[in-house]
């Protein structure tokens, strides 16, 4: 309303003038000239669409306040779910079955060049298809493909010079590590491992330990180090 205000221009004669302000109850994509069916809609199992579906069908039922607002962006057309994107695009929904059929198809099928996570999102928007969390499920699906990491170039970092860490006497420097959880645990219900290494002598130290507590550390420090 604040907006609506700031942009009227009342001319100097004018008292008062009323602002009639509409709200639009149905997905914007109406304005495009399609006819919706509201009752073609059939979803074999739920999944993020049905709080959608449901509301489009029945919009007189009690529903969230978010819900109401998602579904301003979709609607019903020849039994699937559209959607329209930020860029205008009518894209078909799909659920977790459907969507994985496709990641399939655009990674490894006749067609596909095993492309990573952010390119298979792109052609799978270009194709026509949506989900929420398509950008997520894309870099899953192409970082677990076993062909990519059996047959995909090894990224190797430059060699660079080593940089020894010397220390002068012996007990100077301790390295300290962590085995566990260990299952199953002891006898004593010892679980954790704490295991420190004299950086010059090469002596090591150990104990088994019931937590990783800093009371449990302090302790070894204490009693094997100090």
């Amino acid at each position: 309303m604040a907006q609506i205000a700031t942009g009227v221009q009342m001319p100097k004669d004018y008292v008062q003038r009323i602002i009639k302000v509409g709200k639009k109850s149905l997905p914007s994509v109406m304005t495009r000239g399609m006819e919706m069916d509201v009752n073609s809609a059939i979803i074999a199992e739920d999944d993020w669409r049905t709080p959608i579906i449901n509301y489009l069908q029945y919009p007189t039922l009690p529903s969230e306040k978010r819900i109401r607002i998602m579904a301003l962006n979709y609607l019903i057309w020849d039994g699937d779910l559209i959607g329209k994107s930020k860029d205008e695009l009518l894209l078909r929904c799909l659920g977790k079955k459907e969507y994985m059929k496709v990641m399939e198809e655009v990674h490894e099928g006749i067609c596909g060049a095993h492309q990573g996570g952010r390119k298979m999102c792109w052609l799978i928007r270009r194709y026509g298809y949506f989900w929420p969390t398509m950008m997520k499920d894309c870099i899953k699906y192409s970082k677990g493909c076993e062909a990519c990491q059996r047959h995909g170039p090894i990224q190797q970092a430059p060699s660079v010079p080593m940089n020894p860490v010397v220390k002068p006497w012996p007990f100077r420097g301790w390295a300290m590590d962590l085995i566990g959880k260990i299952y199953p645990a002891s006898s004593k219900q010892h679980c954790f491992i704490i295991v420190a290494t004299d950086y010059f002598t090469k002596c090591i130290e150990a104990k088994p330990v019931k937590s990783t507590t800093s009371q449990e550390i302090i302790t070894f420090i204490e009693e094997l180090i100090i």
